[in-house]
């Protein structure tokens, strides 16, 4: 399935939904989810200056940048994700703990189960299973493609 894009779009980093990108969006739903990769260092580490992040071990929000691929050929490029496996708590703060929650679900055959928007128009990715959701991605930035082969990491 392709995301149609205008012209001249190739590559653009979105940060807010509107109407149209919302219905192209919800045609992904129900897909599954057959590979993710968590960034070690995502793009916030890299334009940041040294000495400004965190200590490990704080208790402070945790944006990863991850990398998600649905089976129909479509993947995001997610930048800034918050994860949360209650929407009514507070986000992942460990990028191991990320990466292991979202691999379990990968293994699980999770499926994106819907598209949400916050309030600032962000775009939230719902994961789950048997149609309940699992854990929430909350976008700061994301690119959408196509992918014709998965990478290495997820060969059998």
């Amino acid at each position: 399935m392709l995301i149609s894009e205008p012209p001249g779009d190739e590559g653009q980093l979105y940060t807010r939904v509107d109407d149209e990108q919302y219905d192209e969006l919800s045609e992904l739903t129900g897909q599954q989810v057959v590979h993710v990769s968590v960034w070690e260092e995502g793009l916030a580490d890299a334009v940041s200056s040294p000495g400004t992040k965190e200590s490990a071990g704080d208790d402070t929000e945790v944006a990863a940048d991850i990398d998600l691929y649905l089976r129909d050929g479509v993947y995001f490029e997610l930048y800034g994700t918050l994860c949360y496996t209650d929407i009514d708590a507070a986000p992942l703060t460990d990028l191991r703990q990320i990466e292991q929650e979202l691999q379990r679900l990968v293994e699980a055959g999770a499926q994106l189960e819907e598209i949400a928007v916050d309030e600032d128009d962000g775009l939230v990715l719902v994961l789950g299973q048997n149609h309940q959701p699992v854990i929430y991605l909350q976008v700061g930035a994301w690119l959408l493609d196509e992918w014709e082969e998965l990478p290495e990491s997820s060969a059998p």
